[in-house]
């Protein structure tokens, strides 16, 4: 249940944000996949690194992963509750709002 949450967050943050490619979920485990553009799906690495420090000021736990160091990972504790989520989104839109 609250994997599907955190996935609608990262859905819409997909629809608002052009340096979201792609998002992936599989239970609670969430994959945000940067991009410097959607067609050609180029890996946008430095904004990762930002992105990722951004994260950790907002007191979002994430890492990178991937090839080319352009997906953030997600992988929330089990005892996440539903309103942790608004939280979460919260901090995401600050983080992303720049970009």
């Amino acid at each position: 249940k609250i994997g599907t949450q955190l996935r609608s967050v990262l859905d819409r943050l997909h629809q608002k944000h052009e340096i979201i490619g792609e998002v992936r979920s599989h239970g609670l485990m969430l994959a945000i996949e940067l991009v410097t553009d959607r067609k050609s799906k180029t890996p946008a690495a430095a904004a990762t690194a930002d992105i990722f420090e951004k994260t950790r000021e907002h007191g979002l736990v994430m890492s990178k992963s991937g090839a080319d160091k352009n997906i953030l990972r997600m992988v929330p504790p089990m005892c996440i509750r539903e309103n942790d989520v608004a939280q979460v989104e919260h901090a995401l839109e600050r983080v992303f709002s720049g970009y």
